[in-house]
C-alpha cells in the first residue's frame, strides 16, 4: 500500500486478515431481506472458530433470519491515528448457533447485547465469503466543497 494519501490503494485483505479485524471489534451491521425489503440492523457480536455470533430476540431480524435467504454482515474500523479505514464483508447462511457453549465464553466472556431485553436466541453466520480492504485515508481538505455530481445521475 503506498505510504502517501495522495496515492492511496486499495489493499485487499487476505481472509486470515479479515479474521483478525473482525475479532477486534465487538459491533457490526446485519444486513438481511424482510419479505421483499432490504433491512440493516447494528449488533454486537464475537467470533467463535471463523463463524459470527449474536443473540437477538423475536421480531423483524429473526424472522429474516429464519426465512432462508443469504445475509451480509460488515464491520468497519479505523487505526488509533485515524490514517487508515479498513473494511471486511461477509456473506453467509445464517442458523441457529451449534457450536460448543463453552467457545462463547472463550471468545467474548463480557460480551453482552447492548440494548435491553431478553435476547435468548444465538444466531451464527457460516460464512461462504468473505472479503476485506484498507485503505489510507483522504486529508478532510480533499472531501470538501461537495462536488456537484448531478450530470452522472442522468
Amino acid at each position: 500500500m503506498s505510504s502517501s494519501p495522495s496515492e492511496s490503494q486499495i489493499e485487499v485483505l487476505a481472509p486470515e486478515d479479515c479474521w483478525e479485524y473482525l475479532q477486534s471489534s465487538y459491533i457490526g451491521r446485519l444486513a438481511v431481506i424482510n419479505g421483499a425489503v432490504p433491512e440493516i440492523f447494528p449488533v454486537n457480536f464475537m467470533v467463535v472458530e471463523e463463524t459470527v455470533v449474536f443473540r437477538t430476540a423475536p421480531g423483524t431480524k429473526l424472522r429474516a433470519l429464519l426465512g432462508g435467504t443469504a445475509v451480509a454482515f460488515e464491520v468497519d474500523g479505523l487505526n488509533p491515528y485515524g490514517t487508515e479505514v479498513w473494511s471486511v464483508v461477509i456473506k453467509g447462511e445464517p442458523g441457529p448457533f451449534d457450536g460448543d457453549p463453552a467457545s462463547l465464553q472463550e471468545a467474548g466472556p463480557d460480551r453482552e447485547p447492548w440494548q435491553p431485553g431478553l435476547k435468548e436466541h444465538l444466531v451464527q453466520i457460516r460464512p461462504a465469503d468473505i472479503s476485506g480492504r484498507r485503505f489510507a485515508v483522504t486529508p478532510r481538505s480533499r472531501w470538501w466543497p461537495p462536488q456537484d455530481f448531478s450530470a452522472d445521475w442522468l
